[in-house]
């Protein structure tokens, strides 16, 4: 059973809080042997592409913050474990787009199935008003993150 605690406003409670829930959410969420052989930011990879669609290497870079020598090597790992494919744009192309391929697909809806599993548990357990306050904390905590990683990283307002 977990013990809930009152976080308040003590920073290193919160942390340690948002910590607890994300490394127990993953132990909720069932992973083929495949997609277990990844490393963490290769998975992320994965399922930003298999969530937002082929992406070229900027786009990726951006969207994780990392330089595209870095997303490349990341690419260039799951390309051998064939995840991912690369294509030439038809727009310019100069750009590779890196798209999922089968293998990939297969791991990304396993996940996006376990997943959903597990927020049908959650859903059937939690009341509708705690629900509403959950939800209105978490967009406004990710609205919160957005916005002050834009602004921290000047790609905003």
């Amino acid at each position: 059973m977990t013990v809930v605690k009152d976080v308040g406003t003590d920073k290193l409670a919160i942390l340690e809080t948002v910590f607890d829930l994300l490394r127990n959410f993953t132990q909720f969420i069932s992973y083929s042997n495949e997609a277990a052989e990844l490393k963490t930011m290769e998975f992320y990879i994965l399922l930003y592409i298999g969530l937002k669609g082929p992406q070229n290497m900027s786009a990726l870079a951006k969207a994780y913050l990392m330089t595209k020598s870095n997303v490349t090597v990341l690419a260039d790992d799951l390309e051998k474990k064939n995840y991912v494919g690369r294509e030439r744009s038809n727009i310019d192309r100069r750009v590779t787009i890196i798209k999922l391929t089968q293998k990939g697909e297969a791991v990304f809806k396993e996940f996006s199935k376990s997943f959903s599993e597990l927020i049908d548990i959650f859903l059937e357990n939690v009341q509708e008003d705690d629900l509403a306050v959950i939800s209105d904390g978490f967009e406004r905590m990710a609205r919160l993150v957005v916005q002050s990683g834009l602004k921290k990283h000047g790609s905003g307002s």
